[in-house]
């Protein structure tokens, strides 16, 4: 270790000295931090509340914007409560005459109603959409003692909100429920229809293919569109596309739109597509019994479908007595000539002993009686009699030179009997209505080479 000297110690404690900051140069430093970050801070907070005063503004607008719209619906609800002709006329505008008349119609329409006391006003107001000028309202009303809800547009102008022509440009957002066979698109107003019929066509699809010979199917797409129309429609341009019209165009029930007859219409044209893919295209010829048999199969479906009796009682008690796959398998094995003797394959019984409830075919049969004679058709008339018959055969002739009534006859009940030759016959009941009431008299058929033909 080498000798320091004094003046080595002492410059060696000034360096250390200047080397660390001023204490009070220190404090003024933090100070002045402090003083730049507290002025931001004030600069933020007169920003957030210059934006809170117009965020309040705006909403305070917009709050009275929406109170003048329900205020002119309540108005309008008023009006058609009260029958204010006048009230309800200066709330509708548009350019277009056709329009401001089919309000007046349906002015009209309203009043017939309360006249019949089927409908009630509430006046409540479901929802509310405003789009800067234009408006989208849902409004309830109570008919036959079930709610309904309707879909109404406003404008806003210099004198207020009115009443004006659908505008479906602003139907809401478009969105898409998917499932594993079934993809729906729908607007915003459309949403829970849109939902409950994905969900309902995925299960018809799955039943549907449980009973009949599917074979590979596409996605099937359902597009729910803002227009009028009556039954669901396949898309020209897509083969697996349903075109379903959106019931609030009109009035759709508030608590289920997708109402019955909605879903006997898409039932429809899903069940006859997907018997026409089972049958492979099968054309039947008219008047043979494979056109009533395919159109059975169809109704049959649909009834299975929305879970209602679509009087398809043949194929009802088919299936109950030999299992849904019977109606598959009818299907797979019907032909374009095809008779009733082709249920008898199905089962491996004669037609007498499948226990099967023939009314709906006997009706059939009675109605192509009628077409016949309509068509001049008299071979084929006679090929629906027992002709073997000399009674049967007569009678035959008669009621085809009888003068041509257009009552619809309609099968009720039918008892299966054996006659005193031992052949099965079944003994229907027949019911015929017409202008002047309900008739009903009797019919006998017998059963001959495996199909039922008639004898009175």
């Amino acid at each position: 270790m080498g000798i320091r000297l004094d003046w080595e110690i002492e410059a060696e404690q000034t360096q250390v000295r200047q080397g660390g900051e001023d204490p009070q140069w220190k404090r003024r430093r933090r100070a002045a931090q402090f003083r730049l970050v507290l002025f931001f801070l004030l600069i933020l907070a007169l920003l957030a509340a210059g934006l809170g005063l117009i965020v309040v503004r705006l909403q305070a607008v917009q709050g009275e914007i929406e109170r003048d719209l329900r205020g002119t619906v309540e108005s309008e609800i008023a009006a058609l409560r009260l029958g204010d002709n006048a009230s309800f006329t200066a709330i509708q505008r548009s350019a277009s005459g056709d329009w401001l008349q089919s309000q007046q119609m349906l002015f009209n329409e309203y009043q017939d109603l309360k006249a019949r006391a089927s409908l009630v006003l509430t006046g409540d107001i479901l929802e509310v959409v405003i789009d800067r000028t234009r408006a989208r309202v849902k409004v309830q009303e109570i008919l036959d003692g079930v709610p309904y809800t309707r879909v109404c547009f406003y404008w806003r102008y210099d004198d207020g909100w009115r009443h004006v022509p659908p505008d479906y440009t602003f139907w809401g957002a478009v969105s898409t429920f998917t499932g594993q066979r079934v993809t729906t698109r729908y607007g915003e107003v459309d949403r829970l229809l849109g939902e409950t019929i994905g969900q309902r066509v995925e299960s018809w699809l799955e039943l549907a293919c449980a009973t009949l010979t599917c074979g590979p199917i596409p996605m099937l797409t359902i597009e729910i569109v803002p227009q009028e129309g009556t039954l669901p429609v396949w898309s020209s341009a897509d083969p697996w596309q349903i075109i379903v019209n959106s019931p609030y165009v009109l009035r759709a029930r508030s608590d289920a739109p997708f109402d019955l007859d909605m879903q006997f219409g898409l039932a429809y044209v899903l069940a006859e597509r997907l018997v026409t893919q089972a049958t492979n295209g099968l054309q039947p010829v008219y008047p043979a019994d494979a056109y009533y048999l395919r159109q059975a199969i169809i109704s049959w479906l649909v009834g299975q479908m929305v879970q209602r009796s679509t009087n398809t009682f043949v194929l009802d008690s088919l299936a109950a007595n030999f299992g849904n796959s019977a109606v598959g398998s009818l299907a797979t094995i019907l032909q374009p000539t095809s008779s009733v003797a082709v249920l008898s394959q199905i089962s491996g019984l004669p037609l007498d002993q499948m226990r099967l409830d023939w009314r709906d075919f006997l009706t059939w049969r009675l109605v192509a009686e009628f077409d016949r004679i309509q068509r001049r058709d008299e071979a084929g008339f006679l090929g629906l009699y027992d002709t073997r018959d000399e009674t049967a055969r007569t009678l035959a002739y008669q009621r085809f030179n009888a003068p041509v009534v257009g009552d619809q006859p309609t099968v009720v009940s039918v008892q299966q009997e054996t006659g005193p030759d031992g052949l099965p016959l079944l003994r229907a009941v027949v019911e015929t209505a017409n202008s002047l009431g309900t008739n009903q008299s009797e019919a006998l058929f017998r059963l001959v080479d495996q199909t039922w033909k008639r004898l009175s």
